[in-house]
């Protein structure tokens, strides 16, 4: 009886520790493919100067056998292309005071977006005409509502006039998870901030920057 026992207790003791191992495991290699995609959309973030929407254009390559290739997305588009050909699919919530938890940058008071499908066609680019198109659906974070990454524009001087491009800051949060067979999923989430922008593009989405919409140019 003594040694059923003892067995037992050892099963339980190798079956906790491989599932501690398993555990951390996951989360480590969910952990650094999430800081990998979160770094690389940052640089899209300041190389694009900021967070715009603009429909891609095709044209034909002579190097792909006359066949289209498209160029100058926005950075939302280029966002969610990127995601997609890295195969991200975990959703979270922004939560309640997203944003540096100093709050001294005035991000706490930030309006926050989320963006609600990267998965919406399963074509990535369909195309209209001469325009690239890809979907992008996002709105103003909500409480209740899950989403594929969120994102926040941080004004250096709060005080400057909101209806022009002011130098700025981004900030984004993605997810990551740990799934187990036994046990619920844990969703984690990982933030990150683009360097100054100096010129933000005058292509904000239209929330942002309500009277810049028909002067879009990049």
């Amino acid at each position: 009886m003594k040694a059923s026992i003892g067995t037992i207790w050892i099963t339980g003791l190798v079956i906790t520790f491989m599932l501690i191992f398993t555990g951390y495991l996951a989360v480590t290699i969910s952990y650094s493919s999430a800081i990998k995609e979160k770094n690389y959309m940052l640089s899209i973030i300041e190389q694009k100067h900021g967070i715009t929407r603009k429909d891609g254009s095709a044209v034909k390559s002579r190097l792909q056998n006359n066949k289209n290739v498209y160029y100058a997305f926005g950075t939302l588009e280029t966002l969610n292309l990127f995601l997609r050909g890295s195969a991200y699919h975990q959703q979270g919530s922004c939560g309640e005071g997203v944003g540096d938890a100093s709050g001294k940058d005035s991000s706490m008071s930030a309006e926050w977006y989320g963006v609600k499908n990267i998965y919406k066609n399963k074509n990535a680019i369909s195309i209209s005409g001469e325009k690239a198109l890809v979907d992008v659906e996002y709105e103003k974070v909500q409480n209740n509502q899950k989403y594929y990454y969120c994102f926040a524009r941080i004004k250096v001087d709060p005080s400057l006039n909101t209806s022009i491009p002011t130098p700025a800051y981004y900030r984004i949060r993605l997810f990551y998870a740990l799934n187990l067979p036994i046990v619920d999923s844990l969703v984690f989430t990982i933030d990150g901030r683009t360097s100054i922008v100096e010129k933000p593009s005058v292509c904000e989405i239209k929330e942002l920057y309500p009277n810049r919409d028909n002067d879009c140019k990049q």
